[in-house]
């Protein structure tokens, strides 16, 4: 072969090498940090604003996968028992929703309580906060599983919580916490969380996480219900008669205290329990975790008198 010919012989090897390098990373997700941040503000279970989660890295790994590296600001409300004991009693997780930790970590298999972050601060001197900013770190750090002190996990603010006849003292802490996220590409939907993953944890799926939780409220629901069914039981034994009402707030305002003993209106969606009574029967609903009244995951109570 001349020179000429080699000469050309190399010209198509180097243009094959760039069209199959170019097919190649056409092959790759292309996920913007724009598409990125969109999926993290819709995660099943949360409600997030885009100011509320910065993307710092995105890398594909398949057409239809990629993982995220975020920091997500979360706002927690903590809570202090009368041992002097402080603890993450809920995370907010749409503006006007509060999801009970204790909940979360039954649902899990996980115990939320961290009795080494509430040793006493040395030296020992009056705290400015209460809890310190340090505490807050540890029992986070604790709760996602961080080693302290990292930059995965940064307090923003803690401030008092004031609640009018409140019996435990308590305080919202704004903090950001970083987190690792799995993206799918899916054909109508676009992209979407599907594993997340904090500190040393392993990746947790967002679906299986979300229905530990509401398989946790259901049976939370289901003994309100049953608690409510209880009083009217006593109610009726007392007065020969179930209440007639249709609704379960006006239920409740004649149940309590005399038959029932706490105040029981929303159930653990945060939407109102459902109450129907006559003299002879009743039946007690919540919607459960799509929120809507008479479809299939309702859970429902009723009884007769015999």
């Amino acid at each position: 072969m001349n020179e000429r010919g080699q000469l050309n012989r190399g010209i198509v090897c180097v243009l094959v090498f760039v069209l199959l390098a170019l097919s190649f990373s056409d092959a790759r997700a292309n996920v913007t940090t724009k598409q990125a941040r969109k999926a993290i503000t819709r995660m099943p279970g949360f409600e997030l604003t885009n100011s509320a989660v910065r993307v710092s890295s995105v890398s594909s790994t398949t057409d239809s996968t990629a993982e995220v590296t975020a920091s997500i600001r979360s706002v927690f409300r903590f809570e202090k028992n009368q041992q002097g004991i402080w603890r993450v009693a809920e995370i907010r997780t749409a503006p006007d929703t509060w999801e009970d930790i204790d909940l979360i970590g039954r649902a899990l298999g996980v115990n939320m309580i961290t009795s080494d972050c509430n040793s006493p601060d040395r030296p020992a001197r009056p705290a400015a906060l209460d809890p310190t900013v340090k505490r807050t770190r540890c029992l986070l750090g604790s709760l996602f599983g961080i080693d302290i002190p990292s930059d995965e996990l940064r307090i923003q603010e803690v401030a008092p919580f004031a609640v009018p006849l409140a019996s435990r003292p308590s305080t919202t802490v704004i903090a950001w916490i970083q987190v690792g996220a799995r993206l799918v590409k899916e054909k109508n939907s676009g992209w979407r969380v599907a594993e997340i993953r904090t500190g040393k944890r392993d990746w947790i799926s967002v679906d299986t996480v979300l229905a530990a939780v509401n398989d946790e409220k259901r049976k939370t629901a289901r003994a309100e219900l049953e608690v409510i069914a209880q009083a009217l039981e006593r109610f009726r034994s007392e007065r020969g008669y179930y209440w007639v009402a249709d609704k379960e707030s006006v239920l409740i305002d004649h149940l309590s205290p005399r038959y029932l003993s706490r105040v029981i209106r929303l159930d653990p969606w945060r939407q109102p329990y459902i109450y129907q009574g006559e003299r002879d029967r009743f039946t007690l609903t919540s919607t459960g975790p799509d929120r809507k009244e008479a479809t299939g995951d309702d859970i429902i109570l009723s009884n007769s008198a015999r």
